[in-house]
């Protein structure tokens, strides 16, 4: 029976997580002891936490066999720490894996994590990543991609910024509800920039009847872009 797991380079200098998968005999006596055997320094696990699909990984020798070829998962993490840290577990879990090995870019080394759940493996993450914590409260909320409150005050350029955004965190995406809800707005902004460009072509008053179906109607858009500009949502 195939024992999954997660390779995982955790770059905590730019908030990136970049996944492969390996198929079998990923339990901590096999893959575990090739990856510290092999691929103990930061180039080398980067190297293969960006191989994307691994069958096995030989931990006599650090040759891996690929029966398939993937594109390796590669995801933005929230600058709030223990939100990043649940991301990161919902990622092991999403691969359908038993561990996940995350190297740790700071320290250089890797954190062992048994899927035990992933509430529990966020707090395993959190303990032994206790370090990075400091780190991730002092990166910027990049304001360069910020929007203002009212989505009717933002330039064209910041809402097509913020559909980047958008689709950046649709594709690493796998919660259902989530992954809807980001459609939604993706939609939305979508939207208005089409109805921006409408405007500008067929310049016309707004009745009193459009404004407030307007408004009724990006409500919850609204409040979504606020918590976007506060860093709520990244």
């Amino acid at each position: 029976m195939a024992t999954r797991a997660l390779i995982g380079y955790l770059d905590s200098d730019n908030l990136k997580l970049t996944s492969t998968y390996n198929h079998y005999d990923g339990y901590p006596e096999n893959l575990g002891v090739g990856l510290e055997k092999f691929y103990s320094n930061d180039s080398k696990a980067e190297e293969i936490a960006n191989v994307g699909y691994i069958s096995s990984l030989n931990n006599e020798t650090g040759e891996w066999e690929a029966a398939n070829k993937a594109r390796p998962k590669v995801i933005n993490l929230p600058n709030n720490f223990n939100d990043a840290m649940m991301e990161i577990a919902e990622q092991i879990d999403s691969f359908g894996t038993s561990y996940g090995y995350i190297w740790d870019n700071d320290n250089e080394e890797w954190i062992t994590v048994k899927n035990s759940g992933i509430r529990r493996m966020a707090e395993d993450l959190e303990m032994n990543l206790a370090h990075l914590k400091e780190k991730f409260s002092m990166l910027p909320d990049q304001p360069d991609q910020t929007i203002n409150e009212n989505y009717a005050d933002a330039t064209n350029n910041e809402l097509a910024s913020y559909i980047g955004t958008l689709k950046n965190q649709i594709e690493g995406e796998k919660n259902p509800k989530k992954l809807e809800m980001l459609k939604q707005d993706l939609k939305d902004v979508k939207l208005e920039l089409e109805k921006r460009k409408s405007i500008k072509e067929n310049s016309h008053y707004v009745t009193n009847e459009e404004a407030d179906e307007d408004a009724r109607m990006n409500e919850g858009y609204q409040k979504r872009l606020w918590q976007y500009r506060a860093g709520i949502i990244k």
